[in-house]
């Protein structure tokens, strides 16, 4: 497969990282990791303050010791989504931040075109009832 040399992010926001696709997985450097994901590689694993999630060598790259973003994600609680044919990688929020928005019902606010191009924030119907309907043709 063809290696391409960077990595779109696609999270909180965008970002876009010098990197690596290898056999269709994402790889970046510890530093770009803690940039997408607020977690430190240190020898003890993945941290963020006092808590360390250890690291399988399976996720380290052999040939320049970047890590696979796709699997970092996974133990951070973080889903993701890839294209490696387009080189762009989705990451979600966190487990917590998902399972509360359920549990509160509250969806955070987005802004996406309408069907006829025009700009609607979900926050621009607060205090009405709204249904969203989404559909791809793939």
């Amino acid at each position: 497969m063809e290696k391409i040399n960077e990595v779109i992010v696609l999270s909180e926001k965008v970002d876009a990282l010098e990197g690596s696709w290898i056999d269709g997985e994402p790889y970046v450097t510890s530093t770009d990791v803690e940039k997408v994901l607020g977690w430190q590689v240190k020898p003890e694993g993945l941290c963020r303050g006092e808590v360390c999630i250890p690291i399988d060598d399976g996720i380290v790259s052999q040939d320049d010791n970047s890590l696979n973003l796709k699997d970092v994600a996974a133990l951070a609680g973080r889903p993701s989504l890839s294209a490696p044919e387009s080189g762009i990688i989705t990451i979600g929020q966190p487990h917590a931040v998902r399972s509360k928005a359920l549990k509160d019902r509250v969806a955070p606010d987005f802004t996406l075109p309408d069907i006829s191009g025009v700009d609607q924030a979900l926050s621009d119907w607060a205090g009405k009832k709204r249904l969203l309907v989404a559909f791809s043709s793939w």
